[in-house]
């Protein structure tokens, strides 16, 4: 047999056998990361006192850390966002967190990131499972690796966030481009100024989301073209309708996290304190989490 095609047979082998491994690792993965339970069981709590490994920390004039046992979201220049997600991932779920701006303007953005499909930015950036073992592993041979691989697209997750002068809003964001699925609506519910401890909840059941905001269900202005955008003026939803929830195409599991966002506007120095996460497994249709 020539040369040339027993070194042929060997790399398409050898391709197959990246592929089939990560696969298989990706499956395994997931199996083993999706918290799931009976209807209205906790499935996971952080308090940022004790669980700190769990959750994506970095420095930087964009950083999540630790500070007096809550997770501090720091942005420092305008138009910009910085997120931090814990490791374990949901399908169903009923997810609340405490978060309170501490400095900066009061046109912000902050909020709960869900079914997070990709690592955040300073994570691997290899677009297979395996291969970023491999790298966590063998760094410099990762470092070789990406001389002949390209990264991996950045993050995809939804976003439900509120900010400090008292609007919410909803966005998709998938291939680094972001999709505002309704826009930012003003709610009384809000509390609003820097020190003002807002409770913000996402109910997730079927592909079906519901959001909440101190205890408080909120509607969302979704186009009624989804390949268009919708407008929220003087209180009434333009070129869409206000709905109770978002209803994507298919279930899926991600992770849940937190974030912060500045705007062009506000400007940067925004500073976020997050505490108290919760996740329960969502009440069956029609229990205590109905309203929600």
């Amino acid at each position: 047999m020539p040369l040339w095609l027993i070194l042929a047979l060997a790399s398409f082998c050898l391709a197959l056998g990246l592929i089939t491994a990560n696969l298989l690792y990706a499956r395994l993965a997931e199996q083993s990361a999706v918290l799931e339970g009976p209807a209205g069981s906790l499935l996971y709590v952080s308090a940022f006192s004790a669980f700190q490994d769990e959750w994506e920390l970095y420095a930087g004039q964009q950083s999540a850390t630790i500070v007096d046992e809550q997770l501090e979201l720091t942005v420092s220049s305008p138009q910009t966002a910085t997120w931090s997600a814990a490791r374990p991932q949901f399908r169903d779920f009923d997810l609340t967190v405490k978060a309170t701006a501490i400095q900066g303007p009061v046109d912000n953005a902050f909020g709960l990131v869900f079914q997070v499909t990709e690592r955040p930015d300073g994570s691997c950036d290899l677009p297979a499972i395996i291969l970023c073992e491999v790298d966590r592993r063998l760094p410099l041979f990762g470092a070789a690796l990406r001389q002949f691989i390209p990264a991996a697209d950045s993050a995809g997750y939804f976003a439900f966030l509120i900010s400090s002068d008292g609007y919410y809003s909803l966005t998709k964001t998938e291939a680094g481009k972001t999709l505002t699925l309704s826009a930012w609506i003003p709610s009384p519910h809000i509390h609003q100024g820097l020190n003002a401890a807002n409770a913000i909840r996402v109910l997730a059941r079927d592909a079906s989301y519901r959001f909440s905001i101190n205890g408080a269900p909120v509607a969302l202005c979704l186009p009624d073209d989804e390949d268009a955008a919708s407008t929220y003026v003087g209180g009434e939803c333009i070129d869409g309708s206000m709905r109770e929830a978002f209803q994507d195409e298919t279930p899926r599991a991600g992770k849940i996290g937190v974030m912060a966002q500045s705007t062009s506007t506000g400007g940067g120095g925004v500073v976020l304190r997050f505490d108290n996460v919760i996740v329960l497994s969502p009440a069956a249709p029609g229990g205590e989490d109905a309203k929600a």
